[in-house]
């Protein structure tokens, strides 16, 4: 029982705290979020599972500081956020990747736009390219890589700026079942181990199964907030983690379909 406290008393710091949040975009009277409440402890991985159009994307938007709340306020590492900031970290469907670059240059981009030496980006950079399996490739050009490798190329980038938060908006969906179901293990880890807080925005149920603590399932109705929360650490105590991952996966599906239904009545 003593070490549950001390688990609780490290997690207890929030890491991004949404607060009263409303949102719409400008000139419109849509609000995809009314007063939304989110609270997301340093180093917790969650996800945010819904149906296109539900607004998952707008809120990774918002926290990243792309976008800003109608009303209500959100926090990263108890400051507000203003702005985009290095400490939070986007990484798209698609890895934003300079064509004219190769492997190296394009990992070590982050840190050598914000001004740091040569030498001192590929020092940082190199043990991360081995994290995500890219040592052989270094000078290779990036268009000649598969579009798992891209990927891991745009993550070895994000962690060499040393984020305390990682916002994913679908990044795997691209890529076959085999490299994504990798990615999704390998993301997780590292952000674990790196103590990184992890939010990824997905449609797909494995996906937020194999990566999150929590999972929070939003609808497309208007004001289309957070309708459950599914603990889901369970996941990754298992024996069995395929099984586990099967029957959350039933878990979720009726609750799914519950709340659609539910939505579909107005």
């Amino acid at each position: 029982p003593m070490n549950k406290a001390a688990v609780t008393e490290r997690s207890s710091e929030e890491s991004i705290k949404v607060e009263g949040l409303s949102f719409a975009y400008p000139h419109s009277d849509h609000y995809l979020f009314k007063s939304m409440n989110l609270s997301v402890s340093q180093g917790e991985a969650i996800s945010l599972l819904g149906p296109s159009g539900c607004g998952k994307s707008s809120l990774l938007h918002l926290i990243a500081g792309l976008a800003f709340p109608s009303s209500g306020s959100i926090s990263v590492n108890g400051e507000e956020v203003l702005g985009p900031s290095s400490k939070v970290n986007l990484m798209l469907q698609k890895a934003t990747l300079y064509p004219w670059l190769n492997v190296i240059q394009n990992a070590c981009f982050g840190l050598r736009a914000q001004k740091v030496s040569k030498q001192e980006a590929l020092r940082e950079v190199r043990p991360l390219l081995k994290m995500v399996k890219l040592e052989e490739f270094e000078k290779r050009n990036v268009r000649r890589l598969s579009g798992g490798q891209q990927q891991r190329v745009a993550l070895a980038r994000s962690l060499s700026i040393r984020p305390s938060v990682m916002l994913l908006d679908e990044p795997f969906s691209a890529l076959d079942s085999f490299t994504r179901t990798e990615l999704q293990t390998e993301v997780r880890e590292i952000c674990k181990r790196e103590k990184i807080t992890l939010v990824v925005v997905t449609h797909d149920f494995d996906e937020a199964i194999r990566m999150s603590d929590r999972i929070f399932m939003m609808t497309n109705k208007v004001g289309g907030d957070i309708v459950s929360e599914i603990d889901n650490s369970e996941t990754f105590e298992a024996e069995k983690s395929e099984e586990a991952i099967a029957a959350q996966r039933c878990r979720i599906k009726s609750l799914w379909e519950m709340h659609m239904e539910a939505t579909s009545d107005h």
